[in-house]
């Protein structure tokens, strides 16, 4: 295969049309269009359905496509190794991570990243949905509680504290919390479910002693800011990020529950394909990402 037309087809992928595609490559939209058909008839597959107003990748193209990013992008690297450019770091990276914790935790690192590497381009993703880091093409991504997939490589990057919270109104209605075994019906929880964030049960312990419960719930929401709106305004008890409710316990708005029991920390990792040859604009981001977490 010529590898000229498979930089021109990934071109097209990347830009979403053929004439924006021509234009980034200073060809003709003919020329481009030409030589992916080429592509296709080479392959024997359909890779673009098109349209008048878009295109869309078939299966085989959404497959053909990821291979051919990886491809171009070892090619890239290997160039940088060896060229007098090498310490020049550029590029762009696709970065996912669950929404809260690019608000209130990694959101300014990234931004400072930015700063410091000025060539460099970066898609943000936020959200709370499932990933797949290989299939998606993403570079690296955030994850929070356990990591299951052991394809990916993971790097530990912080922990986070919990604590068990509520308001003071609705300690007045259901009444006080003081060991685990009070929270039993009527005491209810606001649970937080999404895919993105492996939270554990709720594990308390204290004297090596471990107590575990799945207290009935009323309310379940998938952001963790939810659940904090949901617990201030007293629609139950809540397990929530310390960072995330530190001011909120100071003002009072919230009472922390059981503050001599300990709950286990819930780890935050850097996640990332396996490769041979590692973009150095990737190597900067996560070097970045844990020296200021170990400052």
């Amino acid at each position: 295969m010529d590898l000229n037309t498979i930089a021109i087809f990934s071109q097209v992928v990347d830009s979403g049309s053929f004439t924006q595609a021509a234009e980034n490559l200073e060809l003709t939209k003919s020329t481009v269009s030409r030589k992916v058909a080429e592509l296709e008839q080479h392959l024997g597959v359909r890779l673009i359905t098109r349209s008048t107003r878009s295109l869309v990748l078939t299966q085989e193209g959404e497959t053909f496509y990821q291979s051919c990013s990886q491809m171009l992008e070892i090619m890239s690297q290997a160039e940088l190794e060896v060229s007098a450019n090498q310490d020049l770091i550029r590029g762009r990276l696709n970065v996912v991570m669950p929404v809260e914790l690019g608000h209130q935790v990694l959101g300014p690192t990234i931004n400072a990243f930015l700063k410091a590497y000025p060539n460099v381009t970066i898609h943000l993703e936020l959200t709370n949905r499932d990933v797949d880091v290989i299939g998606e093409g993403i570079d690296l991504y955030a994850q929070v509680g356990e990591v299951e997939d052991s394809s990916l490589v993971s790097r530990p990057l912080t922990a986070s504290q919990r604590v068990l919270v509520a308001s003071p109104a609705y300690l007045e209605q259901y009444g006080m919390v003081n060991s685990p075994a009070d929270l039993v019906p009527p005491h209810h929880q606001i649970k937080v479910h999404n895919t993105a964030v492996k939270l554990p049960q709720w594990h308390f312990i204290q004297s090596g002693d471990l107590v575990s419960l799945d207290l009935p719930y009323r309310f379940r929401v998938n952001t963790i800011t939810a659940s904090l709106s949901a617990c201030l305004d007293g629609l139950g008890v809540a397990v929530l990020p310390e960072f995330i409710c530190r001011t909120h316990l100071a003002e009072g708005h919230l009472v922390q529950l059981l503050p001599d029991w300990e709950m286990p920390l819930v780890p935050v990792s850097l996640v990332y394909p396996q490769r041979k040859l590692m973009p150095k604009r990737l190597r900067a981001l996560i070097d970045f990402l844990l020296a200021r977490f170990e400052r």
